[in-house]
């Protein structure tokens, strides 16, 4: 990779750990306490901003990637960066509950551009034989906001009150993420781009939306992904009061939930490098089998010790997931309406994100126990590996361009 490569993958990886996944999710855990004792609102109000936030997003980025598709990644990212800094800022402000809800309304809706659809259209345009690993990088940008936010959010908090805390949120984005951005990121253009590496040309070569839906793959990638998203974004709520249940302390499940998101940071990497060394299939064959063996030794009665190999396999499992669904779906489909095809996609598995732990929570609410989740959870993700099988097998493609299939 050159340096304008490698600068605009670390951009990427940086703007999308600023997302609302990161802000919007990870910041609220830590401000929900002090709301609760300066309003009164219980944890369960709390909480519902963040599955309004996502099933907002979910219905909007199909929108949004069409918008990135026609108007370009940069023009997008813009100003939905200004928007989700304002959004941050005015929960600095907010007084009553209808104001805390319309402002996550706002950044999975009105700032849902800042998701990472705008940066991997970008990445994809840059990147070829490279890409996966490109992707991986960026897409771990993730699991980087999980790990900051929360540290940062509860410093400011400790010392001047939650309200801090958003507002420093606000300003990571102003004076970090929006200057990067309207340095640095923008679709490689043709005079960039090597005359062996026709990234340019491969931006206009592909399907359009309707072209990708009347095709079995479209459906069988949605499905592979949806059914992982449920289980794995399912347990990942709560995966510290499972392992608590079982008799682990509270510090020790706190280790293991972090031995959790290492390895989801490391599977991207991972996964990135193989995927453009190894049919891309057979990788989420092997990994998404892996996620069906971390399951069943949580729900099996093992010591403690069989924890630490769950937690490894579930992360790095975990990490196959979204990064491989963007790596695919430009591989199958190609570039030319890669935003919007992504965020359809993307879309149907961020409501399976939304409704996995309202399922995890159900049925410990009503067997007292995640067993009979977990149990279902295996085979569910053995089902997800044998649909890999049903994708088209790769043949010879273009380089830059979308594979062709037999």
């Amino acid at each position: 990779m050159r340096f304008k490569e490698y600068s605009i993958v670390a951009i990427s990886l940086f703007g999308i750990s600023t997302g609302p996944a990161a802000f919007g999710l990870a910041s609220i855990g830590v401000v929900s306490e002090p709301m609760t004792i300066e309003f009164g609102w219980s944890r369960t109000a709390i909480s519902a901003a963040v599955s309004i936030m996502m099933l907002c997003t979910a219905a909007c980025l199909p929108v949004a990637g069409r918008i990135i598709d026609r108007l370009g990644a940069r023009r997008v990212l813009i100003p939905s960066i200004l928007l989700l800094a304002l959004s941050m800022a005015g929960l600095a402000f907010v007084q009553s509950y209808w104001q805390f809800i319309a402002l996550y309304i706002a950044m999975g809706t009105i700032a849902v551009g800042t998701n990472s659809t705008a940066y991997m259209r970008v990445i994809t345009s840059w990147f070829d034989h490279r890409r996966g690993l490109a992707i991986g990088i960026a897409g771990s940008g993730t699991g980087l906001g999980f790990a900051y936010v929360p540290v940062f959010t509860q410093a400011l908090v400790e010392h001047w009150g939650w309200r801090a805390g958003y507002l420093g949120l606000a300003l990571i984005l102003l004076l970090g993420t929006l200057p990067l951005v309207l340095l640095a990121i923008h679709e490689a253009p043709e005079h960039d781009a090597p005359h062996d590496r026709p990234e340019a040309r491969a931006a206009q070569q592909g399907d359009s939306i309707r072209e990708a839906m009347r095709k079995a793959d479209f459906w069988v990638l949605g499905g592979i992904f949806v059914v992982l998203a449920f289980v794995l974004y399912g347990l990942i709520p709560h995966l510290v009061p499972l392992l608590q249940d079982r008799g682990v302390s509270a510090g020790q499940a706190a280790w293991i939930a972090s031995l959790f998101g290492s390895a989801a940071f490391a599977g991207r990497l991972l996964i990135g490098f193989m995927v453009d060394q190894f049919d891309a299939r057979r990788i989420a064959v092997i990994f998404f089998s892996l996620s069906a063996l971390g399951l069943m030794l949580l729900a099996l009665p093992l010591p403690t010790w069989a924890f630490l190999p769950a937690a490894l396999l579930l992360g790095g499992s975990l990490g196959a997931e979204v990064d491989m669904l963007a790596y695919l779906t430009s591989r199958y489909f190609g570039l030319r309406s890669f935003a919007q095809i992504f965020s359809t996609l993307f879309a149907a598995v961020m409501v399976a994100m939304g409704l996995g732990p309202l399922a995890f929570g159900f049925v410990f609410d009503m067997s007292g126990s995640y067993t009979a989740i977990l149990a279902i959870g295996a085979p569910i993700c053995l089902v997800a590996a044998g649909m890999v099988l049903l994708l088209s097998p790769y043949a010879q493609r273009a380089r830059g361009g979308q594979v062709t299939t037999t």
